[in-house]
């Protein structure tokens, strides 16, 4: 992989004990042994956010998948930007949202650069106790990888709605 691709992240972020609350870490690992890992670093952030990043000093773009609570059906992907779920006002979107927050901030203040921030979020099914991921939102897992490899720029797709 070359510098200029190593600067690409993909962050899964999640509670691998509480089903679906764990989506973006048993996201990145399926990217991970994928075509998607040639274009990004796939990075496992579990709950652990700063320490997965702290590492890195300079990131063009980061997209962060997580379990994110919008309403809708379970296995249900959305992308958003930061600016979108910094919005105070906007309604709660994820169980991490201020944590992400404050640890991408924290990150900055130690010197990391990020050019362009993207969330992808799932909506969670089952968040109880559990390593397993609901059916729903296990079948979205092809889907999101799809969505990965047009977010990273190395596939063409017809427009699929989010």
């Amino acid at each position: 992989m070359s510098s200029l691709m190593k600067r690409v992240v993909v962050l899964g972020v999640g509670n691998l004990l509480r089903q679906d609350e764990g989506v973006g870490v048993h996201a990145v690992r399926v990217l991970a042994s994928g075509p998607c890992a040639e274009h990004a670093a796939m990075v496992d952030g579990g709950t652990a956010v700063f320490e997965a990043l702290s590492e890195w000093k300079d990131i063009d773009k980061l997209v962060v998948i997580d379990a994110l609570r919008s309403g809708k059906e379970p296995g249900s992907i959305a992308r958003v930007s930061l600016r979108d779920v910094a919005d105070r006002d906007a309604p709660a979107l994820s169980v991490h949202e201020h944590g992400l927050l404050d640890h991408l901030a924290l990150l900055q203040q130690a010197g990391l650069r990020v050019g362009e921030i993207v969330i992808y979020g799932v909506e969670p099914g089952q968040t109880g106790w559990g390593t397993e991921l609901s059916d729903q939102v296990a079948d979205c897992l092809p889907l999101l990888e799809l969505h990965m490899a047009r977010e990273l720029g190395w596939v063409q797709t017809e427009e699929t709605p989010i």
